[in-house]
């Protein structure tokens, strides 16, 4: 019988890590995920320093924004982070609680299969304990009354601002939020991305942080003669130039006479103001446009009493056609009346800089503006984060109506639900139920570590007081274990719910992964034999592109 060779079934440029080896490789890489933010979690969380390649430092705990910036570059880890960002994109925070939950649930399934626990076994155990969990913390929620939702927002938005903002302003940053979510609030709901605005303005104080009912812009008018207030405006949106037409690139045109010369600039300066009297005869009383409107346009639309903008951002004027219902025009010369949009008033301040404009009533939409003020860029962006956070929670407390209490006090109670719950199931479920509570223990514990208190005795004396009282909490700034919704510290349901079910589905995606195949790099480019080589075809010239089509 003839032998054969060897029979050769995956592409020898492939690395391949099977079984065990791979498994604790992505179980390994999802945990140093953690640690880059585990200690940026809760009130004393600590902030982390990002320098991008130009060389802009910036220093923020949001772990959505250190996820983003880090450069992750294992697999593995980078499932771990899509994971968590589904938590921010749907609930808006929450992105770090549910990386370390994921790395916790990945630590204890390592323990379990190195004691002989087939990964599926933990994977089946894991889904019944998800279940169990979210049925705990529904018990655990509280129904937010119409009463008192004003009081709970507030303090659902202090608790985001905590740590990530100065603690001084929290209260006032908290009422910013809350009154612009209510300004903008329609049949329950709260569009938190298109709705409310959000502006920068630096060397301001914090405390001047202000919602405005309406759009303000940091832009003001090209003129000083601008009209400084104009009821209910006719807002005209412009994203091109208003100039007369341009002749083909590289053409040359020859005139024999400075009359001649006179006479051309003449007929372009009666074409651009042709386009000015356009928007004039639309009705448009404003315009705010993208690019800059100079010379007899601009004079033109003066004499009419036309408020023109300074160059304004694309988002910005996309913003103000999104709450006036004006069209974004991008042909000047077909300016009409049905492309303008309306608002109830139009203010022009003057005193800051070059000024900033107030929209007010847009027609189309309710929108609210928050104006961010903060001493440097820096700060600024650690008060925007804050606030980015703050109304996503008060977005879902309005469109859910339920919260839970917090410093660490639903996990504690779905931990030791499930551990109550994990006889019942028996066989394997019950280790892999005992060992899911047990990770959900590293939440609070993570907050008692980062405040720098003592990890042992205060998670063992939570877990006594749950005996007791469901909503005992870790007090971070007192170190002792007190009723948080009594000390108004309170999360969002919403949050705690995508949490728990991001951080199992993460880890079950890490714990089905048996085999990694990863295609190596090619350092060096083997020498090719003459005949191969691009400037012959079998001896003769290669066939051009024209033959071969």
């Amino acid at each position: 019988m003839a032998k054969t060779g060897p029979i050769i079934v995956l592409d020898p440029g492939k690395e391949r890590t099977k079984g065990n080896d791979a498994l604790f490789m992505n179980i390994n890489a999802a945990k140093a995920v953690a640690g880059l933010v585990q200690s940026t979690l809760g009130p004393k969380g600590m902030d982390k320093m990002l320098i991008n390649n130009l060389g802009i430092v910036s220093m923020t705990n949001d772990g959505a924004n250190i996820l983003k910036d880090i450069g992750i570059e294992h697999p593995a880890a980078k499932m771990i982070v899509e994971v968590a960002r589904s938590v921010e994109s749907t609930a808006g925070d929450g992105t770090t609680s549910s990386v370390i939950l994921a790395a916790a649930f990945l630590d204890k399934a390592e323990k379990l299969i190195k004691k002989g626990i087939h990964p599926s076994a933990i994977v089946k155990g894991y889904r019944i304990a998800e279940q169990q969990a979210l049925e705990i913390l529904e018990k655990c929620a509280v129904d937010v009354s119409e009463g008192d939702r004003e009081d709970f927002l507030k303090k659902v938005a202090m608790t985001a601002i905590t740590g990530k903002a100065p603690d001084v302003h929290k209260e006032h940053l908290a009422d910013v939020c809350v009154k612009a979510a209510e300004i903008v609030e329609e049949n329950g709901f709260v569009d938190v991305r298109t709705k409310i605005i959000r502006v920068v303005e630096l060397q301001k104080r914090v405390e001047e942080t202000e919602v405005v009912e309406g759009i303000a812009l940091n832009t003001g008018a090209l003129s000083r003669k601008a009209p400084k207030r104009i009821e209910n405006p006719k807002i005209a949106l412009l994203d091109a130039e208003i100039s007369a037409n341009k002749t083909k690139t590289g053409s040359v045109m020859v005139v024999s006479s400075p009359e001649e010369r006179q006479k051309l600039i003449e007929n372009e300066q009666q074409s651009v103001i042709g386009i000015a009297k356009k928007i004039v005869d639309s009705g448009a009383n404003v315009l705010f446009s993208t690019k800059a409107v100079r010379g007899v346009a601009l004079e033109y639309l003066e004499k009419n009493n036309v408020f023109v903008s300074r160059p304004m951002e694309e988002k910005d004027i996309e913003n103000v056609s999104y709450a006036t219902g004006a069209k974004i025009v991008r042909n000047p010369k077909e300016f009409t009346e049905e492309d303008l949009g309306g608002a109830d008033l139009l203010e022009y301040d003057t005193h800051n800089g070059a000024g900033k404009t107030y929209i007010r009533g847009g027609r189309n939409s309710a929108v609210a503006t928050i104006v961010v003020r903060g001493e440097t860029i820096q700060h600024a962006d650690g008060v925007d984060t804050a606030l980015d956070d703050a109304l996503w929670v008060i977005k879902s407390v309005i469109e859910d109506g339920k919260i839970v209490a917090g410093g660490g006090a639903s996990e504690m109670e779905v931990s030791l639900g499930l551990f109550a719950y994990a006889p019942k199931a028996g066989g394997y479920d019950q280790r892999v139920i005992a060992a899911y509570a047990e990770a959900m223990e590293e939440l609070p514990k993570t907050l008692i570590r980062n405040g720098g208190l003592d990890v042992i005795d205060l998670s063992l004396a939570l877990r006594a007081e749950h005996t007791k009282n469901k909503n005992a909490g870790v007090n971070i700034f007192t170190g002792k274990i007190t009723d948080m919704l009594a000390e108004g510290v309170v999360d969002t349901y919403r949050v705690k719910v995508n949490t728990i079910k991001a951080a199992t589905e993460a880890a079950i995606m890490i714990l089905r992964i048996d085999d990694m195949l990863r295609a190596t790099t090619m350092t060096k480019i083997p020498d090719a034999p003459a005949s191969q080589l691009a400037a012959t075809y079998n001896g003769m010239a290669p066939p051009q592109m024209d033959d071969r089509r």
